[in-house]
This record gives structure tokens, C-alpha cells and sequence, in this order.
């Protein structure tokens, strides 16, 4: 497979504390990474379970188990998206050390293309992925809940990769868009209005420089006009320019 030049892929994020949290003073229990290395182009996004204690750390931990996890599957020839999750689940549970798992609990979203251009897009838990076509149809991993409506599932709390949804793709074609989301932002994009969500997020913000673009980015979060504004909110995207 041809290759994927890296400066034609731009992965941006970012994450603010929710009203809720600052009203409470306590800190935003989101988190998010990126970033391109030898395995490819990556972003991250995660949520730690609002009640529990190490809910920071734990989504902190599962963004960098995700980064270090590709490291070592990129390197591998032929390994399953499979032996990924299961890499993850390993990794994080190692980094939330000494608090216990069930302590850390975290949702862990991640969307990859690696260095032969393969694209991976995998959801533990809620909020949302989707990737927007260059025409602008939509395609979006289906997260569905099980038990009590007010419980998910995430690191700390599964123990099967067959817990997460996961989509694998040969490559990701020029103009296309992923956008991964956590709940302070999902809960409130209506199902018709996310494509031209997705289309605003890549005029507005992606041609400015990085510094800028965070910060625009950081304000838009602060002031998103949604029922939910309580909540941390968090997004990355990553897309394929032309």
C-alpha cells in the first residue's frame, strides 16, 4: 500500500473543564492526545468516570496507553487490531498503578493511520467517532450502553476487547475527516447536524497555526451553546488534506 505523505495528515485537539467541575472545583477529568510517529498518525480522546476517585489519572493513562501501544503493535507485521486493545487494556492498567482499576475507570477513544496508510477508529465507553467523507456522507462507530442507563463501560471496568467497537479501513481517502468526541459534546450534536459539524471544525480551525487554532479551539468549547454545558468537553480530529 502506498504510503501516506505525514504533512498531509493535521490531528487537533482540545479539552476544557465543564461549569459543573469549576462550580465544584475540581479538575477536568477529560483528556485527549496526538501526534504522528514511526508506527503513523494518531488521536485520542478519553472520559474518567465522573465518580470515581483517580477518574483524572485514569483518562490521562489511557491516552498514553494508547500512544505506547501503537508504538509497539506498528512494529509488529501483521498484528489484529485485536492484539491493540488488548495491548491497552495491559499498559493502562500498569500506568494507573498504584490506584486500583476500578478507581481509574476511563472510556478510551482512538482513530490511526499507520505508516502504510491503514486506518483504525475503536470506542471503550461513550461519547463519539466519525469519520465525514470528502462528499459528506457520515459513518460513525454505534456505541450501545448495556444495564442501567446511567452506566458505561471503559477501562477499569471491561474485560473483553469484545467490549469495544472497532472499524478498520484500507486507508483514508483525501478530504476525509474523523472526529472523536467525548459525552460533554455528543450528548448535544444532533445526528443530522454532524456532518456539517464535522465540515465547520476543519474551515474554522484547521488551516490556523497550532498554538492559535488550541486556543480558538479552547474557546469554542467554553462557549458551546448546548443543554449539557455542564459537562468536560473534549474533541480531536484527523484529517486528510488535499
Amino acid at each position: 500500500m502506498t504510503e501516506i505523505s505525514r504533512n498531509k495528515l493535521i490531528s487537533f485537539g482540545a479539552s476544557v473543564t465543564g461549569s459543573q467541575h469549576k462550580r465544584d472545583r475540581r479538575p477536568n477529568e477529560d483528556a485527549w492526545m496526538g501526534g504522528q510517529s514511526k508506527f503513523g498518525t494518531f488521536i485520542a480522546i478519553s472520559d474518567g468516570l465522573g465518580s470515581k476517585p483517580n477518574a483524572r489519572q485514569g483518562a490521562k493513562m489511557a491516552c498514553r496507553a494508547v500512544k505506547d501501544a501503537l508504538r509497539y503493535w506498528g512494529n509488529s507485521v501483521d498484528a489484529s487490531p485485536t492484539l491493540l486493545l488488548r495491548l491497552i487494556h495491559i499498559l493502562w492498567n500498569l500506568y494507573v498503578l498504584p490506584a486500583s482499576e476500578n478507581d481509574s475507570a476511563t472510556t478510551c477513544l482512538f482513530a490511526v493511520i499507520s505508516s502504510e496508510g491503514k486506518l483504525v477508529m475503536a470506542q471503550l465507553g461513550d461519547g463519539l467517532v466519525a469519520m465525514r467523507k470528502a462528499d459528506g456522507t457520515l459513518h460513525r462507530l454505534n456505541f450501545e450502553r448495556t444495564g442501567f442507563s446511567n452506566q458505561t463501560i471503559g477501562l477499569g471496568i471491561s474485560r473483553s476487547t469484545q467490549d469495544w467497537q472497532i472499524l478498520t479501513l484500507p486507508m483514508l481517502e483525501i478530504g476525509d475527516a474523523i472526529l472523536l468526541a467525548t459525552d460533554g459534546i455528543s450528548e448535544d450534536l444532533q445526528s443530522d447536524r454532524l456532518s456539517d459539524f464535522i465540515a465547520m471544525l476543519l474551515t474554522d480551525f484547521a488551516s490556523m497555526p497550532p498554538y492559535q487554532r488550541w486556543q480558538a479551539l479552547c474557546r469554542e468549547l467554553r462557549e458551546f451553546p448546548v443543554p449539557n454545558h455542564l459537562d468536560d468537553k473534549t474533541l480531536a480530529m484527523l484529517w486528510r488534506q488535499s
